[in-house]
């Protein structure tokens, strides 16, 4: 079996576009893309990456600025996931580098890592059965005529396009994507779990499909309703700019 070769790095002084090019020619075939088609997506790969944004970490404001949308730089998710995922950072790692945080703030992080610990724990007790339904069935409405992320909702593209594109979205979002999939538009739930699954740079199987049944009702009994309110809220600007606001279908 013939070896692929080192990769470019950039720490030793190769550019982004040298690593794409990497990829593109000796994993192409491997891609949902087609070779040319290849990004680096949003967030920077690798444990010099994974160590420089945990000597960085600052949760200030997060509890409050965790949820926001846009504008991008108000955002206050820290977007450590994808290091934790891929195994870069442990979450005691995580848990210790925010001890001197805001009480609040700290206490509000620590609660989505004991989230993370959660969903690994649940997974290895039920394994692949966590790809159905756990308590209840979805809810199946039947009024919905476009596609489940209808892209003449500005909310729906520009959010599935944050997710093509970076590879990366702020929990806010997912519910978003995950309630207009399932409870808005009825269709299957494991089905959108898996099309956001293949595109996430943090993407795994505990956390995607818990975050999912706990969103739609499945798992936790109670259904986030995605409606235009959380949109107005959390990226009013979507709203303004969308060509539905003055028939939006998530008015209610």
């Amino acid at each position: 079996m013939s070896e692929l070769p080192t990769p470019p790095s950039i720490a030793d002084g190769s550019t982004t576009e040298d690593v794409v090019d990497w990829v593109a020619e000796h994993l192409g075939d491997l891609t949902r893309e087609e070779p040319d088609a290849i990004t680096a997506g949003g967030i920077r790969g690798g444990q010099s990456a994974a160590d420089a944004a945990l000597a960085g970490l600052d949760i200030t404001g997060y509890a409050r600025d965790r949820s926001t949308v846009l504008p991008v730089n108000r955002r206050g998710a820290s977007r450590m996931s994808p290091y934790i995922r891929h195994g870069l950072l442990t979450l005691r790692e995580v848990w210790d580098a925010v001890s001197d945080a805001p009480p609040r703030d700290r206490s509000r992080y620590r609660d989505e890592l004991m989230w993370q610990e959660y969903a690994r724990h649940l997974y290895s007790r039920v394994g692949s059965e966590l790809g159905q339904s756990l308590r209840r069935e979805q809810p199946r409405p039947q009024n919905w005529t476009s596609q489940p992320w209808a892209e003449e909702m500005n909310c729906m593209s520009s959010v599935v396009g944050e997710l093509h594109e970076d590879g990366w979205l702020v929990n806010q979002t997912r519910m978003w994507l995950a309630s207009q999939w399932a409870v808005r538009a009825g269709a299957t739930w494991r089905d959108g779990e898996d099309e956001m699954f293949a595109h996430l740079l943090d993407g795994s199987r505990a956390a995607n499909r818990l975050g999912w049944q706990w969103t739609v009702g499945t798992g936790s009994g109670k259904v986030y309703g995605f409606s235009r309110w959380q949109v107005n809220k959390r990226a009013p600007s979507l709203c303004r700019n969308c060509a539905l606001k003055d028939a939006c279908p998530i008015e209610n």
